[in-house]
């Protein structure tokens, strides 16, 4: 009886193991069958094909040979298509219930190894929506998927064009969480980890090289290595970077908000060459990009340099920044940083008017809210002589140092969009020399006032205060006729205080800007002066000022080789002056005292300094009294000034001649005086 019931038991296990793998293999064959017909009819657009499909129930996965996957998305053009095989790829952790029964996907990991992925240079290129359209018509067999793990390793991708087919990169990509809600929507994942090598794109005008990239979302880095983008056309605009380390990425607000954030950004030794042309444009970002935020970026070390038809600029620099926050948007470009620490050394600037400009140091600290500039030299290219004639026209030849310069208190925000916003510019000790060459024509071109010069600079300016510490000018002039000796005129001791230094007021602004001057004349004496320079339009000038305790004999360098006036002996108590500028001409008056002044025409038409005995009498006689001192009525120490000004001349010209005129004025013959 028991040998009976143990027989009916064995056979009832080996009906159930017979059972069990005849289902096995219907079942196999059910889930082969149905995901050939699925994969065959997704659409004509999207065709995925297989050599074979291997079903394991019982360790709940799929692997296909030689999965083939091509999308064409336009039928009149079957030759652009992106194709992707993969020689294995397999699915782990399969429900097979809920495939059947639900068309619901649920596993655990896809696994696509040595996948070779070639994209169309056509289809890429195409900017309207066909694309997406078609992937949105495709009628998805699945309601829903989920995968935990997928996995790309040692994926080529190349673009593929008529001519060769280019590599793009190569590595692993593994995204984690992957779902479709929906037929037809985008895919969605909540963790990244790529590492690529060997990236290579080209854009229409740029081509991006970059020999390493990493980019993990859990752990919120993206390393890159040795990144280069270079120019395609003639010119050769080029960035190279060693490297860029970023921590605290968060990778999925990028890819979902559009919104970059990160904690840290360190970019090692790079190199920056822009030469610009009409056609010059930077490269459009591969996507969309809202907002930038840094808690904190390095720049190690940069050498910059950028070239257009007029200037050339280069320096090198480091930089640290805290908290930066940037509004890419074009109608926007909003830029704002916590703090900045920036150095910019060995800059070197030349424009078109034959100068270069180098500075040896420049330092920003926002901490201590101060830009500071030493050692600025400016430095014309050719000699003294050479200068204007490769200009071919009259032109102040510059050659200066500044000591430092400081900006104190200013906006580091406004600054970084073209604007500059300060409590107080200090320019400390400086001296320069400037020479201009008479016998080359003079351009003919209208020279603005400095109010509106000071409008045409293209940064916006508003500084409360400017101060020039004790400084010198030297003025060397070639006289167009005379004895072949330059002439010299030395400013020493400058002094200058402006307020406020605001290039586009508004209506609350003060209506002048008011300079103070001070300096002593070829060492001798003092001239002080206040300057209100109108900041509303149609307004005048106001010059108030006095040159005092002159020794006259001083200016004999110039006045004997530039105007041929010797002044033999002659002592300046003072000068005062108050007159009126606008744009058509100056009023206003003089009042002088001198003592024991001796003045001496020179010969004209000859080579040597002879004095011209009868016009020297005439100027000592009849002309200039000998004193005219304190003792004598103001008014008959006094001249008007009416002069028209030349506006193809600089306003130190329109000063000086304004003077003059009213120095004239105050003699009864000064008309007879020699211009």
């Amino acid at each position: 009886m028991e040998r009976k019931k143990i027989k009916q038991v064995l056979k009832a296990i080996g009906l159930i193991c017979i059972i069990l793998v005849a289902g096995y293999f219907i079942l196999n064959s059910v889930i082969q069958k149905k995901i050939r017909q699925q994969f065959a009819n997704l659409s004509p657009a999207l065709l995925l094909k297989f050599s074979n499909v291997h079903v394991n129930i019982f360790s709940s996965s799929v692997s296909f040979d030689s999965l083939d996957i091509n999308f064409t998305p336009y039928n009149t053009l079957q030759q652009n298509t992106h194709h992707l095989y993969f020689p294995q790829a397999s699915l782990k952790g399969i429900s097979f219930l809920k495939f059947l029964l639900s068309k619901k996907l649920g596993a655990n990991h896809l696994f696509l190894d040595e996948g070779n992925i070639q994209l169309d240079s056509f289809l890429l290129g195409k900017k309207d929506s066909a694309q997406s359209g078609v992937l949105r018509q495709i009628k998805w067999p699945l309601k829903k998927i989920f995968i935990r793990d997928v996995e790309l390793k040692n994926a080529r991708v190349f673009q593929h064009s008529d001519k060769d087919d280019q590599l793009l990169a190569r590595g692993n990509i593994a995204l984690g969480e992957v779902s479709i809600e929906k037929p037809g929507e985008n895919p969605a994942f909540k963790a990244i980890d790529i590492s690529l090598s060997d990236l290579n794109y080209k854009l229409p005008d740029y081509e991006i090289r970059i020999r390493q990239l990493f980019v993990n979302s859990l752990s919120k880095i993206l390393e890159l290595h040795s990144l280069h983008l270079i120019s395609q056309g003639q010119k050769q605009n080029e960035i190279t970077i060693s490297s860029i380390r970023m921590t605290g990425f968060d990778v999925m607000r990028l890819l979902n908000e559009q919104i970059l954030t990160t904690k840290k950004i360190i970019i090692n030794e790079s190199k920056i060459a822009v030469v610009q042309d009409e056609k010059f444009k930077l490269p459009p970002l591969p996507f969309e990009l809202k907002k930038i935020h840094a808690g904190n970026v390095q720049c190690k070390m940069a050498s910059v340099s950028y070239k257009d038809k007029i200037n050339e600029c280069s320096f090198k620099a480091a930089a640290e920044l805290q908290d930066v926050d940037v509004d890419p948007s074009p109608d926007i470009h909003k830029f704002h940083a916590g703090s900045v620490l920036g150095n910019l050394s060995s800059v070197h600037y030349s424009g078109n008017n034959y100068h270069n400009v180098e500075i040896k140091n420049i330092e920003i600290n926002s901490k201590k809210q101060l830009i500071q500039m030493e050692d600025i030299n400016i430095i014309p290219r050719f000699g003294k002589y050479e200068f204007e004639r490769k200009l071919g026209h009259q032109a102040d030849r510059i050659q200066a140092n500044i000591s430092k310069i400081e900006i104190i208190k200013p906006d580091i925000d406004k600054l970084f969009n073209q604007k500059l916003f300060a409590e107080k510019i200090k320019i400390g000790e400086s001296n320069a020399h400037v020479f201009r060459d008479r016998r080359l024509p003079r351009p003919q071109k209208n020279i603005p006032l400095p109010g509106d010069y000071i409008k045409t600079i293209p940064v916006d300016v508003r500084v409360k205060t400017c101060e020039l510490a004790t400084s010198a000018v030297a003025y060397e002039e070639y006289p167009k006729s005379g004895y072949g000796i330059t002439g010299i005129l030395k400013i020493e001791k400058i002094k200058v205080n402006l307020s406020p230094l605001i290039n586009h007021p508004t209506p609350s602004d003060p209506a002048y800007i008011t300079m103070n001057v001070e300096g002593s004349i070829m060492g001798s004496g003092t001239a002080h002066a206040t300057i209100l320079m109108p900041l509303q339009k149609n307004k005048a000038y106001r010059v108030t000022g006095a040159i005092e305790q002159l020794e006259l004999t001083k200016l004999n360098s110039s006045s004997e080789n530039l105007g041929k006036i010797r002044i033999k002996s002659g002592f300046l108590d003072f000068l005062s002056f108050d007159f009126t500028m606008d744009q058509q001409h100056s009023t206003g008056k003089i009042i002088g005292a001198y003592h024991h002044l001796i003045i001496q025409q020179l010969k004209k038409h000859t080579e040597e300094k002879n004095v011209a005995d009868f016009a020297s009498f005439a100027l000592r006689h009849a002309i200039i009294p000998l004193n005219k001192d304190k003792s004598l009525p103001e008014r008959k120490r006094t001249g008007l000034v009416n002069y028209k000004r030349d506006p193809s001349r600089m306003v130190s010209h329109y000063f000086l001649q304004s003077l003059l005129m009213g120095v004239k004025k105050s003699f009864t013959l000064g008309f007879l005086l020699p211009k």
